[in-house]
Parts: structure tokens; C-alpha cells; sequence
């Protein structure tokens, strides 16, 4: 997860189609939002103990392997270097990281815990998406261009009507007896595979045509996804007709919608890289 919030920055620094003003000012960004990304997880780890041990999740605090104080402290530490570096880096890239915590922050964290609100949930995800590519073409020291805006918002949708629901799937049991109100928790599994297959092909297909309209460059990493949006709907039909499908089952379409971001990602960054 970590990883490809790095890989989604790289790609806002790409798509400028220029080379780096300050390639120093660009690689001290990427280490400000690498710093942002972690505080934001173990920020969430820290907030998601007991459903994650309801879940049987293999995070490290959920197992035990980091005492939940000495996480809580590296968030702070982490915090403070993601504001420091960013601020070194430049004001573009401090202010992308001040939203990105906050976002973290708004995510998991009291009174909003957006985690605990399906809508919520898909609004505060969206932006830190987008604030990751955002991040990147700040750090670059250019301009937005029009492929690279339709990819990120294209992305960042991804996230937010699919990630953020597939995830939830498999997790419904440790969501309720956290506190969570998620759609799986009070209207049903049923309620959302439907709200993510219908989340998997809106982005599918107004993401490429889109970029088939305004940004035929973009289409290197919108059809995948469409590609990914059929991958993740014959997963959520297939477990729906399991009549006992296990957590591991019930987590295929999240791991679809993971190995689609991360190709969507890598293919249009040698796609802008070599424009």
C-alpha cells in the first residue's frame, strides 16, 4: 500500500513532460511523501486494532510485532518529518503534504473517522489519491498537463467508488465490531458487491472515454483499468455465488483492484517518461 502511493507521486512528477527543474527538490519530495504515507498507515494502525485483530489482519500492530505507544510516537516523528522535508522541497509540495496528513488524519483518526462511513470513506480516499499526484507535479517544479490530470482523477476515482468498497468486503465481520458503519455492515455484502460493481464500471468506461476524448495519452493507463473493472466484477459476481466464501475468497476483488492500480500506474509512467 505504501508503495504505490510512492509510485502514484512518481507519476504526478512525470506527467509534466518536462524534466525536473531541481532533481534534488523532486527526490526530497518523494522522501517528505514516503514520510506523509507511513504516518498516515500507522496513524490507521494504530486507530484499527480491534477490527484488525477481529479480521485476523497480518498488520504488524494488529499482531502484536509494534506496541501500539511506540507506533503512536513514530507517527508523531514521522509527522514532523514529512512537514520538514516538504517545506525544504517547497511550498507546492508542503502544502500537498499538509492536506495528505489531514486527509490521513480525517481518515482515521477522532471525531470524523471517515473509515467508518462508506461515503466518507470514498470522499477523504479520492483525496489522498489525488493529492499523491498532485504532490508529484508540485515537486517537479511544472505544470498539470491534461494527460496527466485525467490519469490522476481517473486513479483517484478508482479508489474511492472501488478500493475503498472491495476492501470492505472481506472485512465486514471486525468492521461491525469496531464501530464501523460501513454499507457492508448495515446494508449487507449484497449491498456492496453491488454499490462495487457499479463503482468498477462507471470508472471502467468514463475513465477511458475521457481519455479518449481529451487525453489519448492517458489511454496507456485508463485501459487497463477498464480491463480491471471487468476483472473485479467477475471476482465480485464469482464470490457471490459461493454460498461460503471465506475472507480470503471474499478479498479477491480487492486484490484485482491492486494488481490493476499498480499496472495502470506503471504503464503510463513509461508511457510519460518516454513522450
Amino acid at each position: 500500500m505504501q508503495l504505490v502511493f510512492l509510485l502514484r507521486f512518481v507519476v504526478g512528477a512525470v506527467s509534466t513532460g518536462q524534466p525536473p527543474q531541481a532533481l534534488g527538490r523532486t527526490v526530497l519530495g518523494l522522501a517528505s511523501w514516503w514520510c506523509a504515507v507511513a504516518c498516515a498507515y500507522l496513524l490507521n494502525g494504530v486507530t484499527d486494532v480491534r477490527e484488525d485483530r477481529a479480521n485476523r489482519s497480518r498488520r504488524p500492530i494488529a499482531r502484536g510485532d509494534l506496541p501500539v505507544r511506540t507506533a503512536a510516537t513514530v507517527t508523531g516523528v514521522l509527522a514532523g518529518a514529512a512537514l520538514a522535508s516538504g517545506a525544504i522541497a517547497g511550498d507546492g509540495v508542503l502544502m500537498w503534504v499538509a492536506v495528505f496528513l489531514l486527509l490521513g488524519f480525517v481518515y482515521s483518526a477522532r471525531p470524523v473517522q471517515a473509515k467508518r462511513s462508506s461515503a466518507l470513506c470514498a470522499l477523504v480516499v479520492f483525496g489522498l489519491g489525488a493529492t499523491s499526484y498532485a504532490g508529484g507535479v508540485a515537486a517537479a517544479g511544472s505544470g498539470w498537463t491534461v494527460p496527466g490530470a485525467v490519469f490522476g482523477c481517473v486513479m483517484a476515482a478508482w479508489m474511492a467508488l472501488v478500493g475503498s468498497v472491495v476492501k470492505d468486503l472481506g472485512d465486514a465481520g471486525g468492521d461491525a465490531k469496531g464501530g464501523r458503519r460501513t454499507v457492508a455492515v448495515v446494508h449487507g455484502i449484497a449491498a456492496a458487491r453491488a454499490l462495487a460493481v457499479t463503482g468498477a464500471v462507471l470508472v471502467g468506461l468514463a475513465g477511458t472515454v475521457a481519455a479518449a476524448l481529451w487525453a489519448p495519452l492517458a489511454l496507456v493507463g485508463t485501459v487497463p483499468v477498464t480491463a480491471g473493472a471487468a476483472w473485479v466484477v467477475t471476482r465480485v459476481v464469482r464470490d457471490a455465488r459461493r454460498q461460503y466464501a471465506g475472507r480470503r475468497q471474499r478479498r479477491g476483488a480487492y486484490r484485482a483492484f491492486m494488481v490493476t492500480q499498480y499496472a495502470a500506474n506503471l504503464l503510463v509512467l513509461d508511457a510519460f517518461a518516454t513522450v
